[in-house]
């Protein structure tokens, strides 16, 4: 699940299938650096955010929390595999790259 904050707003709340994290981690840096932050927002969700219903073996691995405001990204994840938890530490060193402050909270499998 991510909610991204952007310029004091909230925008986005959405809910994102665990096979797609890896892609929607390493787009966000170059969407949050952009000066059309807003725009390119809305065509990630349009990419990204599942839109299929919710079934009852659906679970909550994690949140991704965007501050763009504050530079500050909080990035928890628990039961994903190795590969995930490589994409979330690249996808890490990206916002750092562009002067973010990255929280991670991983739990290993």
């Amino acid at each position: 699940m991510y909610n991204i904050a952007i310029k004091g707003r909230h925008p986005a709340v959405i809910c994102v299938e665990l096979s797609r994290l890896p892609d929607s981690l390493l787009s966000l840096p170059q969407i949050l650096s952009s000066e059309y932050v807003e725009e390119s927002l809305q065509e990630f969700i349009e990419t990204y955010a599942r839109t299929d219903e919710v079934k009852p073996d659906d679970k909550t691995v994690g949140f991704v929390v965007v501050n763009s405001e504050k530079k500050i990204i909080s990035l928890s994840f628990s039961a994903v595999d190795s590969n995930i938890l490589s994409s979330i530490r690249a996808a890490a060193d990206e916002f750092r790259k562009i002067s973010y402050t990255v929280d991670l909270d991983l739990d290993q499998p």
